[in-house]
């Protein structure tokens, strides 16, 4: 009895050990361990937050991937991307295939969250939101239906790099229309260099008027939007530049406080940024007067010579007019003194409000500054150069960085005083009127 009893144990093993466990069905697959038949049911996987809740996987692992909605697997020591099914990557990526069709019948809305939820896509910006949509739609042909990874993120740099200056432009245009608030409580530190970002690109914004932008802004909220616009800092640009920088003196005249023409205030003597323009007495800014400098003692006048006098109070050529012979006047056989007499003359080349000083006047800061040389007269507040001059004989370039010659708008005959100053001394003498000299313009 008892062997008979451990034998049946036995056999009940055996079968036990080689048998497949079927639910819903009483004829398992042979091949299978457990098989599952049903008509109206499914088999429920674990339901997880995410592969991360699964502290310790095994290869084999199957669940139900709450975050991505979609079934993963764990195979050769990794969780796998989802197993069959749409994820909510693979939605978006049919959306955009979807959206680039042609015609585009299916305006793209594809947002940048949707985008940066796309795995292997990096870079996404959100304020190019609408620039992604636009490209989708413009360039039907760059997309699959779904559309791949690949071609999403080239979507994505390609787009960028083009929103990168419009995106610089924008936020320079934000900050402008935020510093210029009515309380002015948001003080403006816009740089010309921010500035010059802007697009369309702003023109003559210069370094050297910076802070009187800054001013401008604080003073004038009424003029910016916020947003500011294109238009409205180049109004400003514009209104800022057409009033020069001056100084005062302690003589009390306000004079601009660099030379007619130069881009900025002499950092030296020889400061060929410093030099700006040579003119001929009397002459208005007709284009003859401009040299491009090169160094500090040399430069190339901007337009070439004639001999041909106009006879009249302008010329009516940008060319330097040579004359070695008679009155030795640009303008001709009769001259004009009343050429750049005052703010009303006839040809006066200053800003709005100012004017060439006479003689006198440059006279009187020669003594209040105790200027004796071409060193003096750079040390002192008014920071001279010595652009050298222009020849009445031929237009050619003499004494560049060695002399500086300033024009007044006094008369002596024929001839006008100019203030002359050089290593060894300074002091006035007159010469004539068809000569290059520089001028340094005060306020009426």
């Amino acid at each position: 009895m008892k062997k008979t009893l451990i034998m049946y144990i036995a056999l009940m093993a055996t079968s036990l050990s080689f048998s497949q466990v079927g639910i819903g069905t009483t004829n398992p697959q042979v091949s299978s361990i457990l098989d599952l038949t049903a008509t109206d049911m499914a088999l429920l996987l674990p339901r997880v937050a995410s592969t991360a809740a699964i502290m310790t996987p095994v290869n084999g692992m199957l669940i139900y991937d709450i975050s991505s909605e979609c079934i993963k697997g764990y195979a050769n020591g990794a969780w796998t991307d989802c197993l069959g099914g749409t994820s909510p990557a693979n939605a978006i990526l049919a959306q955009i295939g979807n959206e680039g069709d042609s015609p585009n019948i299916i305006p793209s809305v594809v947002t940048t969250t949707q985008l940066a939820s796309v795995p292997g896509v990096t870079g996404v910006v959100p304020a190019n939101q609408a620039a992604y949509q636009a490209y989708i739609d413009a360039n039907p042909s760059l997309f699959s239906a779904p559309a791949t990874v690949a071609e999403v993120q080239a979507m994505i740099d390609a787009v960028n790099t083009a929103q990168a200056p419009i995106n610089a432009s924008n936020a320079v245009l934000a900050q402008i229309g935020n510093e210029g608030d009515v309380a002015n409580t948001v003080p403006s530190v816009v740089t010309v260099a921010q500035i010059n970002t802007i697009l369309p690109a702003i023109t003559g914004a210069l370094v050297a008027n910076e802070a009187a932008y800054q001013a401008y802004i604080d003073a004038n909220p009424s003029l910016f939007d916020a947003p500011a616009t294109q238009a409205q800092v180049q109004a400003m640009i514009t209104a800022v530049n057409a009033v020069p920088p001056t100084i005062t003196s302690t003589t009390g005249k306000i004079w601009m406080d660099r030379n007619l023409g130069a881009t900025r205030v002499a950092t030296s003597a020889t400061d060929h940024l410093a030099y700006g323009d040579l003119y001929q007495w009397g002459r208005n800014a007709d284009g003859h007067e401009k040299i491009t400098w090169t160094g500090s003692t040399a430069g190339t006048p901007v337009n070439g010579t004639t001999a041909t006098r106009p006879n009249a109070d302008q010329a009516t050529t940008p060319l330097f007019i040579t004359v070695n012979s008679g009155n030795f006047d640009w303008r001709g056989t009769t001259q004009n003194n009343n050429l750049w007499q005052g703010v009303a003359g006839i040809n006066n080349p200053c800003p709005a409000g100012f004017r060439v000083p006479t003689s006198a006047e440059i006279s009187a800061e020669v003594v209040a500054y105790s200027i004796t040389n071409s060193v003096t007269a750079f040390s002192s507040p008014f920071k001279f150069p010595v652009p050298g001059s222009r020849s009445n004989d031929n237009g050619a370039l003499f004494d560049v960085g060695s002399y500086g010659y300033y024009w007044s708008s006094s008369l002596s005959g024929p001839l006008a005083p100019l203030r002359f100053f050089f290593s060894g001394s300074t002091f006035v003498f007159n010469d004539y009127r068809a000569h290059g000299y520089s001028v340094r313009c005060i306020k009426d």
